[in-house]
C-alpha cells in the first residue's frame, strides 16, 4: 500500500495518466482490440475474449499507452497500488495470460515484452 499523502498523490497522478482517458465514451479500439468499458468486455479481430477483472484493467493502461512502453513500475503502482519488489513475477503471469488469450485468435504479436523494463501493446 501507498506509505504516505506524496505516495498517494504520485499513485494518483500516475493513475490519471495511464488509466483510459475514453473510459467516458464507452469503447476504445486500437490494433484490432476492442475494450467496452461499460460491460468491461474485450473482442480482438471481433472475438470475445474472456478476461480477469485485472487483465482487463492491465490491457486498459496497456491501450491507453499503445506504441509506448509502460514500466512494469508504473503497472504495480496502477493495478496493485504498491512498489514492484525485485521477484514479483505477478505481472508477468497477467501478461502471458493475456497473449496466450490473444493467441488463440490469432498468432500476431500484440503485447512487446521490454527486457527490465516493461510492455508495449504493439498498435500495428
Amino acid at each position: 500500500m501507498l506509505e504516505n499523502k506524496e505516495d498517494s498523490k504520485t499513485f494518483n497522478e500516475t493513475a490519471n495518466k495511464t488509466m483510459p482517458k475514453s473510459k467516458t465514451q464507452g469503447k476504445v479500439l486500437i490494433a484490432q482490440i476492442e475494450l467496452n468499458f461499460l460491460n468491461r468486455s474485450v473482442f480482438f479481430f471481433g472475438k470475445p475474449v474472456i478476461t480477469t477483472g485485472l487483465e482487463f484493467n492491465l490491457l486498459a493502461i496497456l491501450i491507453n499507452n499503445a506504441g509506448t512502453l509502460v514500466s512494469r513500475e508504473i503497472i504495480a503502482e496502477v493495478l496493485f497500488q504498491r512498489k514492484l519488489s525485485a521477484c514479483d513475477k505477478s505481472i508477468n503471469s497477467h501478461i502471458a495470460n493475456l497473449r496466450k488469450k490473444f493467441l488463440v485468435i490469432s498468432s500476431r504479436a500484440v503485447i512487446k515484452t521490454v527486457k527490465g523494463q516493461g510492455y508495449i501493446l504493439l498498435t500495428c
